[in-house]
């Protein structure tokens, strides 16, 4: 039976987690507040611009070391995969109802598990093969009833997610390799800046006018990312991943409540059979 003291414990990491999947759920919900009036280009510029703000804060109080020569091919490596990951998304938010999108990103750790055993040679297990089945079965779900009608753009927001998925969870394995050699600080603030670097010339050719009221919803893109990744780190620092992972998926009844009352969305049984398959594919993993 689990003592008092270590469910004491484990609150505080758990709460951390649940916060985190408001955080970036809310953080989906602003930039899909702004997509009627700019592109996905320009929201994902306005998040890595925001962003690079609290990144550069964190790293002026920590100092964290800047990364060995040879490791910047890396970091450029990811931070391309993390721009289109988040062009993509932002593109599937602008034509899926909100918890269908965050429901199609959840399909991101089991493409990182398929990766990490081709790439990092990882040990496949029976798990990971299930959760792909239960992740593909989701995916399919959603998918269907979109490949129905002719000309609907719910099935270009859905590729969009999904390739979304998949481009994450490239991020993510890159990421494992230099989390054993760089400060998470120093990667904050390089998957920050580089982007916004990159993104520069394509977003002031496809610029459209901000309008003065729409600065807080972008300043509060950046907070919610930056939030959330500081809670989820430490909720891992304190807590194995096993016990804390799940809570991510809280994320999914933020998703539903936020696209209600923000957007007047209703979820599909179609939309929840998907989620409930994807989630279940990645809960498997943690047997792992």
């Amino acid at each position: 039976m689990t003592s008092a003291p270590a469910r004491g414990g484990a609150l505080l990491p758990l709460l951390a987690a649940a916060l985190a999947a408001a955080a970036f759920v809310s953080m989906d919900a602003t930039i899909k507040s702004l997509a009627p009036r700019y592109g996905a280009v320009q929201l994902t510029f306005f998040r890595f611009v925001a962003g690079s703000v609290f990144a550069l804060a964190i790293w002026a109080w920590v100092r964290s070391p800047m990364p060995a020569r040879d490791q910047w091919r890396l970091h450029a490596l990811r931070c391309v995969l993390l721009l289109l990951s988040l062009t993509s998304y932002f593109h599937a938010l602008t034509l899926l109802p909100l918890a269908q999108a965050v429901a199609m990103s959840y399909t991101a750790p089991i493409f990182i598990s398929l990766l990490a055993m081709l790439l990092l040679g990882e040990r496949p297990t029976r798990w990971i093969w299930i959760a792909l089945a239960l992740g593909l079965a989701g995916t399919g779900v959603a998918l269907w009833p979109e490949l129905q009608k002719a000309g609907n753009p719910r099935l270009e927001g859905l590729l969009a997610a999904a390739f979304a998925a998949v481009s994450f969870s490239g991020v993510m394995v890159l990421a494992r390799v230099q989390a054993q050699r760089d400060s998470l600080w120093t990667i904050l603030l390089l998957q920050n800046l580089l982007p916004t670097a990159l993104l520069a010339a394509p977003a002031a050719w496809l610029w459209a006018p901000v309008t003065p009221g729409d600065l807080p919803a972008i300043a509060l893109t950046g907070l919610l990312a930056t939030v959330g990744l500081l809670a989820i780190t430490w909720a891992f620092r304190h807590l194995e991943a096993s016990r804390v992972a799940p809570m991510e998926y809280t994320g999914l009844l933020w998703a539903g409540l936020l696209g209600y009352l923000l957007f007047g969305e209703v979820p599909s049984a179609a939309t929840l059979a998907s989620a409930a398959l994807i989630v279940g594919g990645c809960l498997l993993l943690l047997r792992r």
